[in-house]
């Protein structure tokens, strides 16, 4: 199999050099390097873009190529346009920016999973980060997951064919039961992050790839032992603000052969692990023994108190105006189907105290809910 490694920088000296030197300490060097650097996007940037130019044209330690665009293309486009270009000659990529740094050992365990998956078309994707959550390691050195991790990642040439720019994927998985609560279960953020690229307050050419993986209901592979740091969330990035949310210690050792399941499955161990990230509380409550409700609105402030309002309860429906189709697997129905169902309890999620007693009003007198049926979430979560 041919594999190439690519490395997509702009503007951070600091950041590329410590990604190049992450590189050049792998046991296993790269096929090709492919080093793709964005043009000028301001003059204030020429000082710190001219020291990475020369940072990416020093490289003698391996067969590289560089490719300095004569535009700024912009994030996305950059890494669009040069996995593209590289998969014309090669069968699987490995995708680095220029703030994830790759232990010794990163090279030989994208290229053992390479290999040892081609053939499993379950699998979309590969990444040498592992997310920020406690799991029981196995005998395995690798766990499934169903979002992919877009630091330190690769995939091969046929799985990369299913990228789409789907602006209207997620209302399409939304009209759908187990399309909904599989989008809530690995991208509860990727809605906002989409509305950010229209608005132009975002631009993610990941969010693509995390949706058409998803609805495909595909595979995603992390090391339970991370072997690439971010280093870029110190508010030097575009899209990047600073945090240490995403923090993760490193493997230690040296390690040359990864061990490898021959079948990846995603556990529920990592599902209920992934709800406080990116996840649903709501998709993965199974506990019908609790008191089943309804909720009427699905927005910020029940997406707020998800997590304790699913300690509490079974969500069997939610009851929305505006919105329809499903969320989490869960019917959204409009107030006028009240009378259809029979049920214990509504709980109205809304903060805006105002909205909130209007909304009891409305299904006492209008739609005939006795008054005990009915409580506030505000009084409950607030």
């Amino acid at each position: 199999m041919k594999i190439a490694t690519t490395l997509f920088t702009y503007n951070r000296s600091y950041h590329t050099e410590k990604v190049i030197s992450g590189l050049k300490r792998n046991t296993m060097l790269p096929l090709k390097l492919y080093v793709f650097q964005d043009g000028l996007r301001e003059e204030d940037d020429i000082c710190e873009w001219k020291k990475v130019n020369a940072l990416i044209h020093a490289i003698d330690w391996c067969d590289k190529e560089v490719n300095v665009s004569n535009e700024n293309k912009g994030l996305a486009n950059s890494i669009l346009s040069g996995i593209n270009y590289v998969f014309n000659d090669y069968d699987a990529v490995i995708v680095l920016e220029d703030d994830c740094v790759p232990t010794p050992n990163y090279i030989d365990f994208m290229t053992q999973c390479f290999e040892k998956y081609v053939n499993d078309e379950r699998i979309y994707s590969i990444s040498g980060y592992s997310y920020p959550f406690a799991l029981n390691k196995g005998q395995y050195d690798i766990y499934g997951c169903g979002r992919i991790s877009s630091w330190g990642w690769g995939t091969w040439k046929d799985r990369w064919n299913i990228y789409r720019k789907d602006y209207e994927l997620v209302k399409k998985m939304k009209r759908d039961k187990i399309a909904s609560k599989i989008l809530a279960t690995w991208g509860r953020d990727l809605e906002e992050m989409l509305v950010g690229n229209v608005r132009g307050t975002c631009d993610s050419w990941a969010v693509f790839w995390a949706l058409n993986v998803i609805s495909k209901g595909g595979i995603c592979i992390n090391p339970y032992e991370s072997l690439i740091q971010n280093i870029g969330l110190d508010g030097s990035g575009t899209h990047c603000g600073i945090t240490n949310q995403y923090d993760v210690s490193c493997m230690d050792e040296k390690k040359c052969i990864f061990s490898l399941p021959d079948v990846v499955t995603i556990l529920d161990e990592t599902v209920e692990a992934f709800a406080p990230l990116f996840g649903s509380y709501t998709a993965i409550n199974t506990s019908k023994n609790k008191e089943r409700i309804l909720v009427y609105g699905v927005g910020n402030y029940f997406l707020k108190n998800e997590k304790p309002l699913n300690q509490d309860y079974y969500i069997e429906k939610f009851v929305d105006r505006y919105k329809n189709g499903y969320y989490a697997g869960k019917e959204i129905i409009s107030p006028n189907e009240l009378r259809q169902f029979s049920f214990e309890k509504i709980i109205v999620m809304i903060q805006d105290e105002n909205e909130s007693a209007k909304v009891v009003r409305d299904l006492t007198m209008q739609y005939g809910i006795s008054r005990d049926k009915i409580e506030s979430g505000t009084a409950r979560y607030s």
